[in-house]
């Protein structure tokens, strides 16, 4: 599989299998017209229940990544390029209201950016 999921992390089992999806396509591992893993396969690599795939898959599909074909399975819709604006939209839509949060107490953007800079070098 070309990512893993931590049983350990805050986000839920379909959150990192939606972002693993995403890296993959970010990384080239999969490509515009791929098709992902059976439900059954991916569920039994990553040892979850194949609902939670289900449940990522279909997201997926709400977000217009990938598509399911009957006979095939679902399919990546979207290229890296795309892809990266999602990834990037939704790291905004993260990052906005904290940001809002701080500059409302004061906090001067070069500070906010020192911030970011120290967790990017770690």
């Amino acid at each position: 599989m070309w990512f893993k999921i931590d049983l350990y992390s805050s986000l839920s089992l379909n959150e990192q299998i939606k972002m693993g999806i995403k890296e993959s396509i970010l990384k080239g591992k999969l490509r515009e017209g791929d098709t992902l893993p059976s439900i059954r396969e991916l569920a039994s690599s990553l040892r979850v229940n194949p609902n939670t795939i289900v449940r990522a898959y279909k997201d997926l599909e709400t977000e217009g990544i990938v598509i399911a074909k009957q006979g095939i399975g679902y399919m990546v819709l979207k290229g890296k390029a795309e892809i990266r604006r999602i990834v990037l939209k939704d790291l905004e839509k993260k990052f906005s209201e904290e940001i809002f949060r701080f500059k409302k107490i004061g906090f001067k953007l070069d500070e906010i950016l020192e911030v970011i800079k120290n967790i990017w070098e770690k």
